[in-house]
């Protein structure tokens, strides 16, 4: 089968997030035996134009998106983030491959400004829209249209780490590129309340905003490193743009799989429903940060049920969190009339 993955990683970041999403998805694709091309349209926008910039280049890059799925002639084509592509592109695509099944991909939570509008301008446009979100929170963003939770995955060739064999010295570990930019954001709080009861430990944390961040291989290796590790996801954007419960059902940033893929023991707050996928021999629950401060303290105590959960979570999400039926599902729900595995996450169609 032809695929056409549009958007996704892009230039600018030159390979410091070769583990993103759709990249995971192009590998699974092929070692699904399928054909993969890719069409990066921020990337395409801004060479357009001898401005270099995206909104200068947008025309072009549509003309180029057309022109490429024409002579690719896929059978199924995915939209990661691709905003640069309008909705008359999208109609004319349907005319140019009426046969084509056509999906989007969204990474980012429910509550993030403007997600939900974006999905649902796309919506009408496409066969179905996959969120790393379950449940009833799939309604806002389907449009009248399917929309299915698709999750979080590891890829062998990325997350290559086996923290939990290794001699780690790293005791616990967290990285995100941003934290808040209005201010109050929980994960802050919860990173200073760990320095404040664990002085002890070594605790490293990386934010883009204030210490430069952690990315590309620095980030792989510094993961297969580290004893345990913080699933710390956003739950608000502002202090208006506030997570309902629905927006954080089954949800979490990918990494959980960075995490998890690298045989990190990963700690999780129990109201992200995480339990759907993993079970407490495989991911640490936690409820409050006190109860999160209680949990790491035992775990850096007990190393060898430290290495057993880890190594657990990590057999759970190579086998049944990852790119190869990721993909195999992509397939499942848009071109076969039945599931073809059990897979361990919901997968609802939800309208």
């Amino acid at each position: 089968m032809q695929v056409m993955i549009v958007g996704g990683n892009q230039m600018k970041y030159v390979a410091s997030r070769y583990y993103d999403y759709a990249n995971k998805l192009a590998n699974g694709f092929v070692r699904n035996n399928h054909t993969v091309i890719r069409f990066f349209d921020r990337d395409i926008a801004r060479m357009s134009n001898i401005f270099r910039t995206r909104k200068l280049g947008i025309s072009g890059a549509n003309k180029k998106f057309l022109q490429q799925a024409s002579s690719f002639q896929p059978t199924l084509i995915l939209f990661i983030h691709a905003d640069v592509i309008q909705l008359e592109t999208l109609e004319r695509l349907k005319e140019i491959l009426p046969a084509a099944k056509l999906a989007q991909i969204p990474i980012d939570p429910l509550f993030i400004p403007g997600n939900v509008d974006r999905l649902k301008t796309k919506g009408p446009m496409m066969d179905a829209t996959f969120l790393t979100t379950a449940g009833e929170g799939l309604r806002r963003i389907s449009s009248g249209r399917p929309a299915y939770y698709i999750p979080n995955i590891t890829d062998p060739s990325m997350e290559t780490g086996r923290a939990f064999d290794g001699k780690c010295d790293v005791d616990l570990i967290f990285a995100c590129g941003s934290f808040d930019r209005e201010g109050g954001d929980p994960r802050k709080s919860t990173l200073e309340h760990i320095r404040e009861h664990l002085p002890e430990i070594n605790f490293t944390c990386h934010v883009e905003k204030e210490t430069g961040g952690l990315w590309g291989a620095d980030y792989m290796d510094a993961l297969g490193r580290s004893k345990c590790g913080l699933n710390l996801s956003r739950e608000r954007e502002g202090p208006i743009n506030l997570a309902k419960p629905e927006d954080l059902y089954v949800y979490s940033s990918d990494r959980v799989a960075n995490l998890t893929g690298n045989g990190v023991l990963t700690f999780t707050h129990s109201k992200y429903n995480l339990d759907k996928l993993f079970t407490k021999d495989e991911m640490v629950f936690y409820d409050s940060n006190n109860d999160l401060i209680e949990k790491i303290a035992h775990f850096l105590k007990n190393d060898e049920e430290r290495r057993r959960i880890a190594k657990n979570g990590w057999k759970k999400a190579r086998r049944e969190l990852n790119e190869r039926l990721a993909t195999q599902y992509i397939v499942d729900v848009l071109l076969r009339e039945n599931i073809s595995y059990s897979y361990i996450w919901p997968t609802e169609r939800v309208i």
